[in-house]
């Protein structure tokens, strides 16, 4: 995932060898003794037995990237677990995005990884089928109830050859609703805003009446949309809405009267002046920093970006909620598979493990303690309803349009390398074409193409 929300999770790169540093050696053992310190006595003078219970010590380590929330979530979740099996030792090992990722590229072929692995969901099938990832048992869940238990857009990366690999935590979602500032609509006549749109002509009719320009300069975004997640999801989802589908048995095609129709309304909000993509987009006015700094009246991305700002920005978010966007036909849109567990095929523990990640991410009261802890939408069903949804919007009110259209989300799909398609080919081809650079046909033509190339 390499988008900007993934440039908020990693503080700095660190070199390779201060990586095996923290991460060196593989699977879970029994705990040795901190520091080379003896073992513990009883008065007796005797070595002290590791657990009352008789049962083998056994320690399971747990790897994720360097996010306080998460991390957070990941001890409470960890404490709780080792109170009730007071024979395991769950070790928290935690690295910056960047670093992260360059170790489980090393980790896992050479075998040195942790036992259980937080894992991001577009990531996981290219693990698998390296045979790293172990798959679920179904002791834990089997493939029927988990489609069952966990929105389809969010075990869609979980599942390989319809084999499950790993068990989502959160709803990853970047389109289905956007930041609005209710101060600026109101300012511009816009009393209604917060009951959202019937069709896109209303959309864009309050777009035209948000942005703002001086001497043909536009200062203000009446929506920007042109961010790499933003645009990507806007795209593909609109090609579900209007009754296509991007990926087929035959392949990827986007060069339909479906993909012709995405584009015309994207072309059609840059046109009515809503943005300049020349001045937003990810290297300009980027859609989170121009939200929060005045610079954009409505933005689109994802319900992470709120904890990300709040704390700079606290009179933003007093006149700040997310609307539903319309529909250009049928209620869908693409969401990626979020961050989850999944357990290495190399661990000697793996039932403990995977114990652990039963107790983690599929206890609905647990899955739904770590998503309030990490500030998450949740990948569980039963906890987008009811006394959990309820939780989660008194903790995070901006949570609730979301849940409102998580059901209607489809995972994205399965490619070899999904940030490829997302973030170095539809991304720059669309933007390229939204600035006036190339046709309408070019650009369909150019996408089918790449990505097609990535598939053989």
């Amino acid at each position: 995932m390499t988008s900007k929300r993934s440039n908020f999770l990693f503080a700095g790169l660190l070199l390779l060898t201060m990586m095996f540093a923290t991460a060196c050696g593989g699977g879970a053992a029994a705990p040795s003794p901190a520091d080379g310190a003896a073992p513990a006595e009883t008065e007796g003078g005797e070595a002290a037995a590791p657990e009352a219970s008789g049962e083998e010590a056994v320690t399971i380590r747990l790897w994720t990237h360097q996010n306080d929330a998460f991390n957070e979530g990941y001890q409470a979740l960890a404490d709780a677990y080792m109170a009730q099996n007071p024979n395991v030792t769950i070790a928290l090992e935690t690295f910056d995005y960047d670093t992260y990722i360059q170790t489980l590229q090393t980790a896992l072929p050479a075998g040195t990884e942790s036992d259980v692995l937080q894992m991001f969901g577009s990531w996981v099938c290219s693990y698998a089928e390296g045979g790293n990832l172990a798959a679920v048992p179904d002791s834990v869940i089997s493939k029927a109830d988990a489609e069952a238990a966990i929105f389809p857009a969010q075990i869609g990366g979980y599942l390989c050859n319809d084999v499950l690999y790993g068990v989502p935590q959160e709803f990853n979602i970047e389109y289905g609703a956007t930041l609005v500032n209710t101060a600026a609509a109101a300012e511009a006549g816009i009393d209604d805003i917060t009951s959202g749109w019937a069709t896109w002509d209303e959309f864009i009719a309050d777009g035209k009446a948000l942005a703002q320009s001086q001497d043909g300069v536009l200062t203000r975004a009446g929506y920007n949309f042109t961010g790499s997640d933003g645009l990507s999801a806007t795209f593909y989802s609109l090609i579900l809405q209007n009754g296509g589908q991007y990926l087929t048995d035959d392949g990827f095609t986007v060069n339909t009267p479906e993909g012709r129709a995405a584009l015309e309304l994207m072309k059609r909000m840059v046109d009515e002046g809503l943005v300049d993509p020349v001045l937003y987009n990810d290297e300009a006015n980027w859609v989170g920093d121009s939200f929060f700094d005045g610079s954009s009246a409505m933005g689109l991305v994802g319900p992470w970006v709120v904890p990300e700002y709040g704390g700079d920005y606290p009179e933003v978010i007093e006149v700040t909620q997310y609307v539903p966007l319309p529909s250009a036909g049928e209620d869908k849109l693409v969401a990626a598979s979020g961050w989850g567990l999944a357990v290495s095929e190399n661990s000697p523990a793996q039932d403990v493990a995977w114990d652990f990640v039963k107790f983690a991410a599929l206890d609905p009261a647990n899955a739904v303690n770590f998503n309030l802890a990490s500030g998450t939408l949740p990948a569980l069903v039963a906890n987008a309803s009811g006394t959990s949804a309820d939780e989660l919007v008194a903790e995070f009110p901006h949570f609730g349009p979301f849940l409102e259209v998580m059901p209607n989300a489809e995972y994205e799909g399965a490619f070899p390398d999904r940030d490829l398609v997302w973030y170095e080919i539809t991304y720059p081809r669309i933007l390229n074409f939204l600035q006036g650079n190339a046709t309408l046909e070019e650009t369909l033509e150019t996408i089918e193409r790449e990505v097609n190339e990535t598939l053989n």
